[in-house]
């Protein structure tokens, strides 16, 4: 009798489960349908007079997605892009050591500053190497790379005075400047967005570098020994 009555119960609950089963798969059925007519509704609907709703011709090969208008400016622009990630990531480092090993009157605010670069470069090092993934080459961050290819001096280790350590990432921050401010010279026409990108990174290194150097003024200076001053024909003696 128990026997009977599990069968039953197993009998049941296969004919609920088939049940469901075919009541999803109509409803699948039907959403798949509605989907369609949606389509073509749109389709039709957006035929202009003598237009056709005909897709144009896409092309097979993977190559032809790719940005830009030639494999030689996908090349020249992944080189550029190679260069400025271990650059950017050098100066991580840079920054990162800096914020390390940095001491005197100025080490609590520079601590926090040199953390808040290594973020930046860091993060910025990731963008410029994923232009290069997206041209259709492969980028190479290893730190044996960056080692032999950075056009950024290595900091020198051990403890450094907080005056030491902005004329040393002043220094290392204009050599950057002065590639960025190529680079944007090089892509302006081949790669306008890349261009745009590191006309982006080209400010913030500016204001980067106009940070570090104020740190450098006398307590107190009004600003007198600042390179612009002195062209702007005030007389600062009245």
């Amino acid at each position: 009798m128990k026997n009977f009555i599990t069968i039953g119960a197993l009998f049941l609950a296969l004919t609920t489960f088939g049940q469901k089963a075919e009541t999803q798969k109509q409803a699948e059925m039907q959403t798949n349908t509605r989907i369609q007519n949606e389509v073509k509704s749109r389709a039709q609907g957006s035929i202009k007079d003598g237009q056709s709703n005909e897709k144009f011709p896409q092309s097979q090969r993977v190559e032809d997605a790719y940005p830009l208008s030639s494999d030689e400016s996908r090349e020249k622009v992944s080189k550029l892009m190679q260069q400025t990630t271990v650059d950017l990531l050098s100066m991580f480092n840079q920054y990162k050591e800096a914020h390390w090993n940095v001491n005197g009157p100025l080490y609590l605010s520079l601590h926090d500053y040199y953390q808040e670069q290594a973020d930046y470069y860091r993060a910025q090092a990731d963008i410029f190497a994923e232009r290069a993934l997206q041209l259709g080459f492969s980028i190479d961050g290893r730190y044996s790379t960056i080692a032999k290819t950075s056009k950024i001096p290595d900091f020198p280790a051990g403890y450094i005075t907080d005056n030491e350590s902005l004329k040393l990432l002043i220094d290392r921050t204009t050599i950057l400047q002065k590639e960025i401010y190529n680079f944007i010279k090089e892509t302006n026409d081949i790669d306008p967005i890349i261009s745009n990108k590191l006309q982006d990174l080209g400010y913030n290194v500016d204001k980067n570098l106009w940070k570090l150097r104020i740190h450098l003024q006398k307590p107190g200076s009004d600003g007198e020994n600042l390179p612009w001053s002195t062209q702007q024909g005030r007389d600062r003696t009245k």
